[in-house]
Formats: structure tokens, sequence, C-alpha cells
């Protein structure tokens, strides 16, 4: 069985890749073919259709991460760990923006983070990135079934050198 997670978008605000083809659509138009324009549309629509994403596969364990553009995929088929498990962290991300003329502009966001982690929880690989955790209940039964994943809380052993070191701060 194969398992496609949520995709995500590499660039998830793409209005400035629309204003950058729109612009050389219309000077093309305007002005006749010029072969500077031809790679500032290709690169307009490289940043609307980048994406990230994952396909599990259950028959042999493995998942094949890629970076996708212009509809391809790219990337490589890798071997999911023994004893690993799934990680659904809520991640916080805000950007602030000035302008000259003083006006700030303040956005925050939230999304939940899918990560594939080893026994220890030491290495975390980003497996979907979704908007909400709802959009990730589908696929976490399907998870613990077919790929023997099962969704845990994030506890990363802590060393005794790091915990020694924490206490004597």
């Amino acid at each position: 069985m194969k398992l496609e997670l949520p995709k995500e978008k590499v660039f998830p605000m793409p209005f400035r890749f629309w204003v950058i083809v729109a612009v050389a659509l219309v000077i093309l138009v305007v002005n006749g073919w010029h072969p500077v324009l031809f790679p500032l549309v290709m690169f307009g629509f490289w940043g609307i259709t980048a994406s990230r994403g994952t396909v599990l596969r259950s028959e042999d364990q493995m998942m094949f991460r890629y970076y996708s553009v212009y509809g391809i995929s790219m990337g490589s088929w890798e071997e999911i760990k023994p004893n690993a498990a799934v990680v659904a962290l809520d991640e916080q991300y805000s950007v602030r923006q000035t302008s000259y003329g003083g006006t700030m502009r303040y956005q925050e966001s939230q999304e939940s983070v899918l990560y594939l982690v080893n026994g220890t929880h030491r290495e975390k690989v980003k497996i979907a990135k979704v908007s909400s955790r709802e959009e990730l209940t589908p696929h976490l039964p399907i998870l613990e079934q077919e790929f023997n994943l099962k969704l845990v809380k994030f506890s990363p052993v802590v060393s005794a050198k790091t915990s020694a070191r924490k206490r004597n701060r």
C-alpha cells in the first residue's frame, strides 16, 4: 500500500510569483518576445508550483521524500528505520515587516508538522506539514496499521552530560 501524506507548499504565499508572471506576460504581449522575459516567466511558475511531500510504501517499508516543481518530483527512496515512530508538533511562526513609511505588518501562523523520529527522538525527519492537526487525523491510523509507526509524545533523551551542565548554571 502507498500512502501519500499532505503536500507542503514551499512558498505558502505565492502572490509575488503571480506578480512576476503577470508583469512578464504583459511585457511580452506589449513589447513582443524578449529572451530575458522567458526565464522570468519560468521563475514565476517555479515559485507557484514548488512543493514538498512524502510517499510511504508499506511493502518494503520505504519512504520517498520529494521536491516537486512543474509537477516533476525529484527525490530518492529511503528506508524507514526500525523502532521509528511519528511525532506531531505544533510550530508557531511570526513575521514582522516594516516599510520606509513606518507602517508595520505583523503576521502569525501556527502549523502542525509530522516528524519521523528514531527510538531516542534525537533524529527527526519532517514528513508532512499542515495547517491544523485535523488534516493529519485520517493518516494516523494507516501509519499505525500498515507501517507500524505509532504517534508518540516528543520526549528526546537528555544525556547525563547535558543535564549536569544545566544544573551548574
